[in-house]
């Protein structure tokens, strides 16, 4: 669903999809996550490490897989993951990429220090006691130093290499990528000989291809095409997993920096209604997870459909019918944002019912991801209210969007801070006990949700159908999946 073909890097655009589609095939980290389940939610397994261990609280030591190659032939060691971690992180690095930096940013915030310690062993030191370190490293994947040192970093996505299932074999900006299997691949070559994919943002053109055979999957089909697909015998795959609509409200100025208009917007969003317009590919959302979620507080009801309450926080807040005008941003696709032109018209419709008018700003997906991570420095979130935001929050660490303190150093980039919230999520950080982690996750995600700064809105049902020739697909409680048992019926 992406607007065009991800960015072959490390990590690759086009949010998630990119990830799923193109970096987790042609790439690997030092852990994974086991999507080729479904049964619960993918937690991070060891990958290119094979075993790890910890001197104290806060020093690992990760024990390299041997014999693991890239795809241009050259060995797979611990100087590639010092090689990495510096291009991504040192600026005085002679091979810095400074497009890549901030991509990698969030996932490096806990890294104090890291080395060599021979071949094929690596020391990672943390800045504290860290339990989140494994899932901030299935995000961080390795490209080969010697095509990034022949190629450089302007010319590297023509030339991609990693460790992953396939192997970039073809790649033309905008129209195509052609991924074949790595036949010395470490987990065993992939059953598809090939993956082709194309770039097809118009959601209606997607069941098209499907039905003509052009494709053989097809990522959210318009939710009315549904049942046609269905009576055709493809096989459509619906299921809840962590990842929704949440947009989110500009705190940095008003009129957002009041909580009661927050929570009026909440509570104005026809949730149920929408779901019937998406033909239930989705579902509401009352807090930022969903109930099966461990991090789902089931003590808090979370935000429903209230039109009275709403205009009722609004009057409080000082907005007679309207006198409020907003600038809201989305996306008009890309990278599994279910159906945004209708969604949105909907939630106009029901801001308009409360007495509030909003601008439905239009913008390209990439420019929108771009804005989440440069915060108040981008231009355009400067003079916005709300914009269009699709969190997968796949990790233990997805909930460090809402601390205080990003990366860089900068306030979290839509202005968000609740000293409650970035201690409880500071103690879940330190702490090894996973029963303890989830409590003060869960805790943190209530703080967040009373405090409103996005709104909880829909839940996604990661939606795809496939041809009946499709074999060997799990679909999991994930945004990633796992390509490499897949296989074509002839």
């Amino acid at each position: 669903s992406a607007g065009n073909i991800p960015f072959p890097t490390t990590p690759p655009n086009e949010g998630f999809e990119g990830r799923r589609f193109v970096g987790y095939q042609i790439y690997d980290g030092l852990y994974r996550w086991n999507g080729e389940q479904g049964d619960q939610i993918p937690t991070p397994q060891l990958a290119l490490a094979e075993a790890v261990e910890m001197l104290d609280e806060i020093t690992w030591i990760f024990h390299l897989r041997r014999g693991v190659k890239f795809h241009d032939s050259t060995p797979f060691t611990a100087e590639s993951v010092v090689f990495h971690f510096d291009r991504v992180s040192k600026k005085d690095s002679p091979h810095f990429d400074e497009l890549l930096a901030p991509l990698n940013a969030s996932n490096f915030r806990y890294i104090g220090s890291y080395a060599a310690v021979d071949a094929y062993t690596v020391k990672i030191i943390t800045k504290g006691p860290y339990a989140f370190l494994p899932d901030d490293l299935t995000f961080i994947n390795f490209a080969s130093p010697t095509a990034v040192e022949r190629y450089g970093n302007k010319e590297y996505n023509q030339h991609a290499s990693g460790t992953g299932p396939f192997i970039m074999t073809k790649y033309i900006d905008g129209q195509v990528m052609e991924l074949t299997a790595n036949q010395e691949y470490w987990r065993g070559r992939p059953r598809l000989d090939k993956i082709i994919l194309y770039p097809q943002p118009e959601a209606a053109s997607r069941p098209a291809a499907l039905q003509s055979g052009d494709v053989d999957w097809a990522e959210v089909p318009p939710p009315d095409s549904v049942e046609q697909l269905r009576t055709q015998k493809y096989q459509v795959f619906l299921k809840p997993y962590p990842h929704g609509i949440m947009p989110q409200f500009n705190l940095y100025r008003p009129p957002f920096t009041d909580q009661r208009l927050r929570l009026a917007l909440n509570y104005a969003a026809d949730r149920e209604g929408l779901a019937k317009l998406i033909n239930n590919c989705g579902y509401p959302a009352s807090q930022y997870y969903y109930k099966e979620h461990p991090f789902h507080d089931p003590t808090f009801e979370g935000y429903k459909y209230d039109p009275a309450r709403a205009k009722a926080l609004l009057a409080e807040a000082g907005y007679q019918p309207g006198s409020l005008r907003l600038k809201f941003a989305y996306t008009t696709g890309g990278s599994g944002n279910m159906w945004p032109g209708p969604m949105m018209e909907k939630i106009q419709s029901d801001f308009k019912a409360i007495g509030v008018e909003t601008e439905l700003i239009p913008m390209e997906w990439n420019t929108l991801i771009s804005i989440f991570y440069d915060g108040l420095n981008h231009q355009k979130w400067r003079h916005l209210d709300i914009r269009w935001a699709s969190p997968g929050p796949v990790a233990r660490t997805s909930l460090n969007v809402f601390l205080s303190k990003q990366p860089h150093g900068a306030p979290n980039s839509q202005g968000y801070g609740n000293p409650a919230v970035d201690d409880l999520y500071t103690r879940a950080a330190r702490t090894f006990d996973p029963e303890q982690q989830t409590r003060l996750l869960r805790e943190m995600q209530e703080a967040v949700v009373r405090d409103a700064p996005f709104i909880a809105w829909m839940h996604d049902l990661n939606l795809r159908v496939l041809s009946p020739k499709v074999r060997g697909y799990v679909h999991p409680q994930s945004w990633f999946v796992d390509l490499t048992q897949v296989w074509m019926e002839r």
